[in-house]
């Protein structure tokens, strides 16, 4: 057979066609799955850089004179920390009003202090380390007689912290959990912090500073910093410096590149006087001793679950800043229910009305024209509508029951216009056929045609929940921003698309934005694949 050259072209232009056809929808869905992904991943996923002014070592066996047993800080069971910086430690001890939680692990519970009573030197040490020269133990802290009662105190008081010996940590068991410190910091002196021809040193790293001490890092340039030698100097090698020794002095230090002090005096002093100079110390004598030498910004990476249980199950509290999302998942779930309340009998009686009964004329084109036209306009508009008329006009106020109304108003015509639609696609014989056999044109719209067009009338449905879930700006004016859960139509309330947009807006939490994120995208898959189900039992049912 031979093929004209006119159909050659003809068939060569259908695959070009074809070809980029399948390009862009390849391209489409590559970039609706990046996003959907890249949202779940940083949803259920941290990883951040954190500058502190110590460094990530940790310590659990705090020692704090050769002469007494090593110190060792304890939490309640329920309280999610693993660490804390040593002025993290005294914020929590000697503040005036109680601290929350929420600062160090998210969850919102007070602090509860408890302190072994004083008159004995192992407390007396341990107190004066906490509390420093310029502070005091706060008021709120409670004072327990012995390593024991502090155990049960501990153990039987939500969000509670204490400190015991070392020598009791046999009978810590598992009714508490202990906490390490970090309390090794890092000193330079000021020509180190200068700016030269715009170089500054910004930041250093765990790893840096250790490749400083073994003679790898000779230069500050080599990190970003000025064109200086680094003179790296040590504390005096006992206790309880000793471990810093350890873990920065080098077996076989390169010559004299490691400069070792006598007493701590001798090592702040050295410090003051020596350009270039870094040296590694306790925050506590850094903050006492080394005014303007202490450097505040040592990296750490911290990482983890983003989206957890307790994220889901907790509620929210002090701006979204910690807890978690339960009240808002379930305010989320009451304003789509009662939007569909509102909206779906009113849509689709209205749709049943202009297909059916209405004229079709003038009025009812005027009519679509007007639902095609609101469906369009931007939800803001709805919002700033809402605002003025059942806020303010109506007198109903900012809360549940103006938002749910507003909401309403805005997915009405996306509901009228896609029943309309499914009702036209039910063949005209099936009601010639119902009205045949004698029933009525009610009991025909009622058993006839609503059932047929149902998958279609459903679709519209799911459309109007996915614009409930999704939209914030109509909720801006008429919702409010309560984190309680929904006590009644006046409450002031917060949903998980407002939430999203008001942690990112005030910058709160980003980890906890996405994670805010990854549950909106599940709520939404879940309310589709829901309805797919439904819709496909309907058709299957149809066919039976």
């Amino acid at each position: 057979m031979i093929i004209s050259a006119h159909t050659k072209k003809t068939k060569r232009q259908e695959k070009i066609a074809k070809g980029f056809i399948l390009a862009f929808v390849i391209l489409t869905i590559v970039i609706l799955a990046w996003i959907v992904i890249y949202v779940l991943f940083r949803g259920f996923y941290y990883h951040n850089e954190v500058n502190y002014d110590v460094s990530n070592i940790k310590e659990q066996r705090i020692v704090l004179n050769k002469a007494l047993d090593p110190v060792i800080f304890i939490v309640h069971p329920k309280v999610r920390l693993d660490d804390l910086t040593m002025q993290d430690l005294r914020t929590i001890y000697t503040k005036q009003r109680k601290e929350n939680w929420g600062h160090y692990t998210r969850q919102d519970l007070k602090v509860e202090t408890f302190a072994l009573d004083e008159g004995n030197v192992f407390t007396d040490t341990v107190i004066d380390f906490i509390q420093g020269p310029d502070e005091a133990i706060n008021k709120f802290t409670t004072y327990v007689a012995d390593p024991e009662s502090m155990i049960e105190m501990v153990a039987s008081t939500r969000g509670s912290i204490g400190f015991v010996p070392a020598s009791a940590s046999d009978k810590l068991g598992k009714r508490v959990r202990t906490v390490s410190l970090r309390r090794i910091s890092a000193v330079v002196h000021p020509s180190v912090k200068a700016i030269v021809q715009n170089v500054q040193m910004q930041e250093i790293t765990p790893d840096e500073l250790k490749a400083i001490f073994k003679g790898e890092i000779r230069n500050w340039r080599q990190i970003g910093g000025i064109d200086l030698p680094i003179k790296p100097i040590l504390p005096p090698d006992h206790s309880p410096y000793s471990v810093i020794n350890e873990l920065f002095l080098p077996e076989e230090a390169p010559g004299d590149a490691v400069q070792r002090t006598e007493t701590i005096e001798d090592f702040f002093e050295i410090m003051k006087n020596s350009p270039g100079a870094i040296g590694i110390c306790f925050y506590n004598d850094a903050a006492e001793e080394g005014e303007g030498l202490l450097i505040e910004d040592i990296r750490r990476i911290e990482s983890g679950m983003n989206l957890t249980i307790h994220f889901l199950i907790e509620a929210p509290a002090r701006s979204g800043a910690w807890g978690g999302i339960s009240t808002i998942i379930i305010n989320t779930f009451f304003l789509i229910l009662f939007t569909l309340v509102f909206s779906t009998p009113i849509g689709v009686l209205g749709a049943i009305y202009l297909v059916e009964y209405a004229k079709q004329g003038m009025m009812v084109n005027i009519l679509r024209l007007g639902s095609e036209t609101l469906a369009g306009i931007p939800s803001i508009v709805f919002g700033l509508f809402g605002s003025i008329f059942f806020v303010n006009i109506l007198g109903l106020g900012i809360g549940f029951i103006s938002a749910t109304l507003t909401v309403t108003m805005m997915v009405l015509p996306t509901i009228i216009r896609t029943t309309e639609e499914a009702l036209k696609s039910v063949p005209v014989s099936l009601r010639e056929g119902s009205l045949a056999l004698g029933a009525t044109r009610l009991q025909t719209i009622a058993r006839v045609v609503i059932p047929a067009a149902s998958p279609g009338i459903l679709t519209g449905v799911i459309l109007a929940v996915g614009r409930t879930v999704g939209e914030t700006a109509v909720l801006i004016y008429t919702l409010g921003s309560n984190y309680e859960l929904v006590r009644g139509p006046s409450s002031s309330a917060r949903v998980l698309s407002l939430h999203l947009y008001n942690m990112f807006a005030e910058a709160i939490s980003f980890d906890r934005t996405f994670a805010t994120g990854a549950v909106l995208i599940f709520i939404v898959l879940l309310v589709n694949y829901s309805t797919t189900k439904m819709i496909g039992k309907m058709n299957r049912m149809a066919g039976k």
